[in-house]
């Protein structure tokens, strides 16, 4: 199987163009594979499965960020609701240069994330488990992140108010959206206002199969309001509308 994977893993790259990325760092993704392959034995960290479906529909789309626009180095990044680490401990193999802190509030997803950094050898991987609502309000993680990413977590006018607050003026959040996107941005166009954010770029594509994904990338050009983000459970609830 670790055969397999590692061909599928160097196919996945080629398809990407980046294939630049070094043979260790493959080699870290294949065995991140294996990780999750295993890890999903105990909790359903992704909606994956298999192998293929793993490398195919959610690396691959992790890594399509990658393609596009490079974190600068050094940047200190957060990934909001990481589940099994996606997009976060992709992102963070190609660019160990990166500070990258994988964000989940389940207590069985953190435990994952904390034994898949350390087999992986992941240096400046954070796992931080708890309400992205609550570290948003901590002085220590509040305006302080380059970039915030977040995959198949909410809809968009929740993650401007969850996401935002997070950003340094200029910062950036790199939200991956599916064929609702555009809907999902025409709602939450006061929210992201509100927040201290604007959409600056749309990024369409598809996954191998044909399948259609969006990135939505909303830069921050004011200070968030003291206020956000709301008390947990509530920017779900209710939205900024």
């Amino acid at each position: 199987m670790s055969g397999q994977i590692q061909d599928q893993i160097d196919a996945m790259f080629a398809r990407l163009e980046l294939e630049q990325i070094a043979v260790f760092k493959r080699k870290q993704m294949a065995r991140y594979t294996e990780l999750l392959l295993e890890g999903l034995k105990k909790s359903r960290l992704t909606g994956e499965k298999t192998a293929e479906g793993i490398i195919w529909r959610q690396i691959y789309d992790a890594l399509y960020f990658l393609k596009l626009k490079e974190p600068e180095p050094g940047a200190s990044i957060i990934d909001l609701g990481s589940g099994g680490g996606l997009p976060g401990i992709p992102i963070k193999i190609c660019r160990p240069d990166t500070a990258v802190h994988l964000m989940d509030s389940s207590r069985k997803k953190a435990a994952f994330l904390n034994e898949a950094t350390e087999k992986l050898g992941l240096q400046g991987a954070y796992v931080l488990w708890g309400r992205a609502e609550e570290y948003g309000q901590n002085p220590r993680y509040r305006e302080k992140c380059d970039l915030v990413v977040s995959k198949a977590v909410a809809e968009m006018a929740v993650l401007a108010e969850l996401a935002l607050p997070f950003l340094k003026i200029g910062g950036r959040a790199i939200l991956y959206k599916g064929p609702r996107g555009n809907q999902e941005a025409e709602t939450a166009e006061k929210a992201i206002a509100v927040c201290g954010g604007q959409l600056t770029a749309v990024w369409n594509y598809e996954l191998r199969s044909g399948e259609e994904r969006a990135l939505y990338e909303i830069t921050k050009k004011n200070y968030s309001p003291l206020k956000y983000p709301r008390r947990p459970g509530k920017p779900a609830r209710n939205p900024i509308k």
